[in-house]
């Protein structure tokens, strides 16, 4: 599934979430620690590093 279709299949997730709360879910799930708000497509994005793991990698080089 693209992240398009993740992201709008999640929308509709977290509406209903979000109605039967009665407060909006953005940010209450365990893979938003993952999320960045400012891209396209945040919650399939989120999901997608949440679920495989991805860690950010520096190099360092002295010049």
């Amino acid at each position: 599934m693209d992240f398009k279709a993740r992201q709008e299949q999640f929308d509709k997730i977290k509406w209903y979430d979000s109605m039967l709360a009665g407060q909006d879910r953005c940010g209450k799930y365990d893979f938003c620690v993952k999320c960045h708000k400012e891209e396209k497509y945040p919650c399939a994005k989120a999901l997608n590093r949440f679920e495989k793991g991805y860690v950010r990698v520096a190099v360092v080089s002295r010049h």
